[in-house]
């Protein structure tokens, strides 16, 4: 669930009921359902179908953030009070850094594209070894072949095999975590992108590049299992929005 949005004057933008440095209450700049209804127009604008939306997005996936707002505003006749502050906001307070902004008042989304970007500004700093999921039946096949984006445009990989896991359970019931020797990506000239703290993209593995399965057990904890039923009820609501279209 998402939280709402607050900012207080002393700390800044935060989530939940009191800042988390000082304890005050804040003031309120957004509801959970209005952090996820502009939450959810980003994505489609930066992520999917700007031209849907009649924005054009650099070659990095970069845009000036005032050039959205009026966008966002007639998307949502509700949302007339957003300003460029609301989307600063919700972008640093955001978990899971989905989005960056630049020092030139832009915006673009961190991971996740289905869109051709180029991500060679991103840091290229990732430790040796990365995360993988997929599923039992495509394990032997891409040891053979190798791993290539699918429904994204990057392979997305995940810095522990935990979140590996739990990010193949967004979309599967029983992913299988495979570790990637990135060291091995880098000594080939394969780039491998930070794309925040825990995700990290890259344009290609090769076969000899994919590790061993892991077979360690996860239980997932409450907050987990919640995150996954969200996001499998979204999907479903997506998949059923599109089929009637």
């Amino acid at each position: 669930m998402e939280e709402e949005l607050r900012t207080c004057q002393r700390d800044g933008p935060f989530r939940g009921g009191q800042c988390p440095v000082c304890g005050s209450r804040g003031k309120l700049l957004m509801h959970e359902n209005e952090v996820e209804g502009v939450g959810r127009i980003l994505a489609g604008m930066l992520r999917h179908f700007p031209e849907n939306y009649g924005i054009r997005l650099d070659d990095h996936g970069w845009v000036k953030i005032y050039t959205i707002i009026p966008v966002i505003r007639a998307q949502k006749r509700n949302f007339w009070w957003l300003t460029p502050y609301h989307i600063e906001a919700l972008v640093m307070t955001d978990p899971k850094g989905r989005y960056q902004i630049n020092e030139r008042g832009e915006i673009r989304a961190s991971y996740g594209h289905t869109i051709p970007i180029n991500v060679d500004d991103m840091p290229e700093d990732a430790p040796d070894k990365l995360y993988y999921q997929t599923t039992d039946e495509e394990l032997e096949f891409i040891r053979e072949t190798g791993i290539s984006p699918s429904d994204k445009s990057w392979i997305h990989l995940s810095l522990t095999p935990r979140q590996a896991y739990v990010s193949g359970l967004f979309h599967i019931d029983s992913p299988a975590v495979v570790e990637i020797d990135v060291a091995g990506l880098n000594n080939a000239g394969i780039h491998v992108y930070r794309a925040t703290d825990e995700v990290f993209l890259v344009k290609e593995i090769p076969p000899e590049f994919v590790g061993n399965r892991i077979e360690e057990r996860f239980e997932l904890t409450p907050e987990e299992k919640d995150e996954v039923a969200q996001v499998r009820e979204r999907m479903e609501r997506r998949m059923k929005r599109d089929s009637t279209t």
